[in-house]
């Protein structure tokens, strides 16, 4: 099972032992009530009453792990579809490069600082864990695909008002964390491309981290980017979770636009019909034929 990772510093200071969300198979479990528990305690924890700068709001942070449990999905689909060695022959791959050793010390330093719910709950120590699997799936694979979506998050502009929960400064500073992201693009073009219905090929790395270079301020921009890029290879699955997302994110922003501004019915309806107008648009964007210069692979690899 793969899970939304949050670190263990982010889970003791809002006492949090739950999950988010969660991927086993071919469904996304995503708990909206989670989301909600997790976004009022960050509030009260930074007490946004006398600090509402520091306010986070949960559709933004469903929003942001569905985005997350989405490319949960696009991995599982490419191993199903092109390539089932592609996680567990990275483990090779970069025990070659920087040596065994420091590839077990690094995967065991992410499980320590960013645990799942089991070990942080103590029914499982980090390397019990590490040594285990799931559906034949070994954990230490888990681990590292885990590890490429947290660096993803990390440099990932509309994650920015949650960063304290997946902050990696770390566990770059005491492991070879950067020495493995820093080659994960090398690693991924050795791989199999994946086809694309405008565009060229491209690496799996480079289709993961697209929505992000191309949308990097909007969490909704990002997730209809997913439904309309991602569709031919995450199916219509997701599209009803995609779709309550951006509806959430919709009605926040409507909610926040009347905080800050007075009461006014004709005013709430002009921002209401702008955000209806802004979704709808959206949905409607026409794909593009020719590959969009944020998606080419010189600036996916930043």
């Amino acid at each position: 099972m793969m899970e939304f990772h949050i670190s263990r510093g982010a889970r003791d200071r809002y006492q949090f032992a739950g999950n988010l969300f969660s991927f086993t198979g071919n469904v996304v479990f995503a708990n909206v009530s989670a989301s909600r528990e997790f976004a009022h305690r960050m509030n009260q924890v930074r007490d946004v009453r006398k600090n509402p700068e520091r306010a986070v709001h949960a559709g933004a942070l469903y929003a942001m792990g569905l985005i997350d449990e989405a490319s949960h999905v696009l991995l599982e689909r490419y191993r199903q579809e092109f390539d089932p060695a592609a996680i567990t022959d990275a483990l090779t791959w970069f025990s070659g490069h920087i040596g065994s050793h420091e590839l077990d010390r690094l995967l065991l330093s992410f499980v320590e600082q960013f645990p799942g719910s089991s070990v942080y709950r103590g029914l499982q120590t980090p390397k019990e864990w590490l040594a285990g699997s799931t559906d034949g799936t070994p954990h230490r694979a888990v681990a590292l695909e885990e590890m490429m979506l947290l660096w993803l998050a990390n440099r990932n502009e509309a994650f920015r008002p949650f960063e304290e929960l997946f902050q990696d400064k770390s566990l770059a500073e005491q492991t070879a964390y950067r020495s493995v992201v820093e080659k994960l693009p090398a690693y991924f073009a050795t791989r199999p491309l994946v086809p694309m219905e405008d565009s060229e090929p491209q690496s799996l790395f480079d289709v993961l981290r697209a929505p992000a270079m191309a949308a990097p301020g909007s969490l909704r921009e990002q997730l209809d980017l997913i439904r309309i890029k991602w569709r031919r290879l995450i199916g219509e699955s997701l599209d009803r979770l995609l779709s309550i997302a951006g509806e959430i994110l919709q009605e926040e922003d409507l909610a926040i636009w009347l905080q800050f501004n007075p009461p006014n019915p004709a005013a709430e309806a002009a921002a209401r019909a702008a955000a209806e107008a802004a979704a709808a648009a959206a949905a409607r964007r026409p794909r593009p034929r020719t590959r969009p210069p944020c998606w080419s692979a010189r600036e996916a690899r930043g």
